[in-house]
């Protein structure tokens, strides 16, 4: 029985040190998961999703011919996490070969401006609200 988990833990750290990726997190400023960010690297030509933990795993990139590759060793990489209603995040980062787990990457919600107007809006300007609106209401 010794001999079998000996064996075993051999295999798995060789596995483990075959391992060329870039593993990372998208979270939002409350430090909760986001699922469904796509996550573009460059140069690499790569987009992927990240998952319901919001985690993401980047094991190959693609040639011109859209043929996968191996990550280049000792480059820089750039990851770009993108979501609708959320701030585009750019992360560069250098990878030098094996295992790269990222800090987690915080996208912060969009926020809408609403200004003050000029234009004087008083309702009682505009006795018809048929005229205001340009629509017709069924009883009136």
């Amino acid at each position: 029985m010794k001999r079998v988990l000996v064996t075993s833990v051999l295999l798995l750290a060789t596995v483990g040190c075959a391992s060329h990726q870039i593993s990372g997190t998208i979270v939002d400023r409350n430090g909760q998961a986001l699922e469904r960010v796509i996550i573009t690297v460059e140069p690499g030509n790569v987009q992927l999703v990240s998952d319901q933990a919001g985690a993401f795993t980047i094991d190959y990139l693609r040639d011109e011919a859209g043929e996968r590759v191996k990550l280049d060793k000792k480059s820089d990489y750039s990851v770009e996490a993108f979501k609708v209603g959320y701030h585009i995040a750019d992360t560069s980062l250098y990878y030098k070969r094996g295992e790269l787990l990222l800090e987690p990457i915080v996208l912060k919600e969009d926020t809408i401006r609403v200004s003050g107007t000029e234009a004087d809006i008083d309702p009682g300007q505009y006795p018809d609200r048929s005229q205001s609106s340009g629509a017709t209401y069924e009883g009136e």
